[in-house]
């Protein structure tokens, strides 16, 4: 899972985007580009699951 949002794109880009989705017959989306996943020690994933079940929630750890 990834947070990410669409991309602000400039004129001819999306010119682009819009010929390859007529020759494909498919709907594409442009996204910002993300930042890596940090690559944890298994210490800190089982501090990031203790977070995430105390949280409820689903926590990801990008590279700062």
């Amino acid at each position: 899972m990834e947070c990410v949002q669409p991309a602000k794109l400039a004129k001819a880009p999306i010119k682009e985007i819009q010929t390859l989705e007529q020759k494909l017959g498919v709907t594409l989306v442009a996204y910002e580009k993300v930042h890596p996943f940090k690559k944890l020690s298994a210490a800190e994933i089982t501090k990031l699951k203790a977070a995430e079940k105390e949280a409820g929630a689903i926590l990801v750890a990008y590279e700062a």
